[in-house]
């Protein structure tokens, strides 16, 4: 069989598991598996090659780091602490973040409904709650793809629990829109960070009220229901 014909195979049959069963391949196919999902593993897919050298798919890659809440996840081969931390495209930066999302973000339809009470038909936009530009015109503009694939990466390098790292998104992806500009860097959000926690007008008994940098900077504060989808499905959106 041709490398051809074998990507028109998987595109048809869309798993390995489906070309095994309509005896498409057989088991004696050289091919790596994914440990994760145990499919094949073809260098024409997305891979995630970890430090220790072991490659999986990357949606696979991304539930790992979903459950772990960073990069640094345990090679399930081997055990080993992932170091690689490097983006899969060089220059797509929309695809960056894409990679780290939901699936469905940006091809399925918009989560709002219209006057008429029938569901919106537009797509939903990227980081936009799962919402089109009509009923969320505060969106993250292609001018900050690149600032915020570099800060997504960043927090993903971090040791905070899952709310912590969706709160973190949502105000550095509004700290972007209100005040920075495509040339500004990674620390350049943090500085906003760090001008707030110093500010002792929003410590609560000893600690720090994060909620309240909503309110320090004026920004629109991000809807629970987001929160919780975001929460109880683990996933970025």
């Amino acid at each position: 069989m041709t490398e051809h014909n074998y990507l028109y195979y998987i595109y048809k049959y869309k798993t390995i598991s489906n070309l095994l069963k309509y005896k498409i391949i057989n088991y004696n196919v050289n091919m790596e598996t994914c440990s994760v999902c145990l499919e094949g593993i073809i260098e024409n897919q997305i891979l995630k090659t970890l430090s220790c050298g072991h490659k999986y798919h990357f949606n696979c890659f991304k539930k790992m780091v979903y459950h772990n809440n960073n990069f640094y996840i345990k090679c399930p081969m081997c055990r080993e602490v992932n170091h690689n931390i490097e983006k899969p495209f060089k220059n797509d930066h929309k695809q960056n973040i894409l990679m780290m999302c939901h699936h469905g973000v940006c091809k399925l339809r918009c989560v709002c409904h219209t006057q008429n009470g029938l569901r919106c038909k537009n797509r939903s936009l990227l980081m936009n709650y799962g919402k089109c530009y009509i009923h969320n015109k505060n969106t993250l503009k292609k001018e900050y793809y690149r600032l915020f694939s570099d800060y997504l990466y960043h927090i993903l390098c971090s040791n905070y629990n899952w709310l912590t790292i969706i709160y973190l998104l949502d105000v550095g992806k509004k700290i972007i829109i209100k005040f920075l500009n495509k040339d500004n860097q990674v620390h350049d959000i943090l500085q906003y960070y760090y001008r707030y926690l110093n500010n002792g007008n929003y410590r609560r008994n000893g600690m720090f009220y994060m909620n309240g940098i909503y309110e320090y900077y004026d920004l629109e504060k991000v809807s629970k229901n987001w929160i919780d989808y975001c929460i109880n499905k683990n996933v970025i959106i």
